[in-house]
């Protein structure tokens, strides 16, 4: 009952967090609305990995939030030099 009104939650804050990724002001915001959606995902992935007890579903989560660590960062880096070089 308690996981179940938290993934609602979770599904609520991840369509208001992607209303940010489509209608955001600028880029900045666009990055900051994709980083929390990937993770709203991670907690939704990780939820579900204990309700149904895999443990799999816990490594998808694990390179999930690696890859988009590692996203954010070379977008981020690839903005800051696009802004330098124009």
């Amino acid at each position: 009952m308690f996981l179940d009104f938290i993934i609602i939650l979770l599904l609520i804050a991840s369509v208001f967090s992607s209303l940010v990724v489509l209608l955001g002001k600028n880029k900045w915001e666009r990055l900051l609305g994709y980083s929390l959606v990937s993770a709203k995902i991670n907690m939704l992935i990780i939820i579900y990995a204990l309700i149904s007890n895999k443990t799999f579903y816990l490594d998808i989560a694990l390179i999930y939030i690696i890859l988009s660590y590692v996203g954010v960062i070379v977008l981020a880096n690839y903005m800051i030099r696009r802004r330098t070089q124009d």
